[in-house]
Parts: structure tokens; C-alpha cells; sequence
């Protein structure tokens, strides 16, 4: 997602941190991420454990998402995980 200014992504992060990232962990999501790629661009990465639950929260947040695509630029993808490797 890329927004107009690193004060508005700041706040979008923030956002996503403290509102967003709670709600789809409490509709079934694993984990969900942020990474930063520029000031004023990140990836946000949520994980679920099938694609009924990622289906499922995307149909209940989708008001969410209109108003997040209406004030950044966003693309939403999805793909089967092939690895993951923490310390």
C-alpha cells in the first residue's frame, strides 16, 4: 500500500497496528504483518490457516478496505505460503 505522504502511511500504520491487525486476528487470521518499503509505502501481510477464513474476513471487513483504497493506493493478493523461517 502506498499512501500520498510518510505522515499520512504513519498513521495508516497505526492504524493497522492497533485496529486492523486485532480485528482479523480475532476473525480467525494467524498473524499479520507490516513491512515498510518507503517512507510513505509497506506490504501488509496477513496470514490464515485456509482460504475459507481469508474469504470469510475479507467479506467482513471489506467496508474497511473501500475506505483504506480510498485513501491509499492498495493491491490485494493472495497465494499459498511456501516457507517461512524464524529465529
Amino acid at each position: 500500500m502506498t499512501s500520498q505522504s510518510k505522515m499520512q502511511f504513519d498513521m495508516l500504520v497505526a492504524y493497522f497496528e492497533n485496529i486492523w491487525s486485532p480485528k482479523v486476528i480475532k476473525l480467525g487470521a494467524i498473524s499479520a504483518e507490516m513491512v515498510k518499503i518507503s517512507d510513505n509505502a509497506g506490504m501488509y501481510i496477513i496470514h490464515y490457516p485456509d482460504e475459507k477464513t481469508a474469504m470469510d474476513t475479507l467479506e467482513n471487513i471489506q467496508p474497511e478496505v473501500d475506505e483504506v483504497k480510498a485513501q491509499s493506493k492498495v493491491h490485494i493478493s493472495g497465494g499459498d505460503r511456501l516457507f517461512r523461517v524464524d529465529s
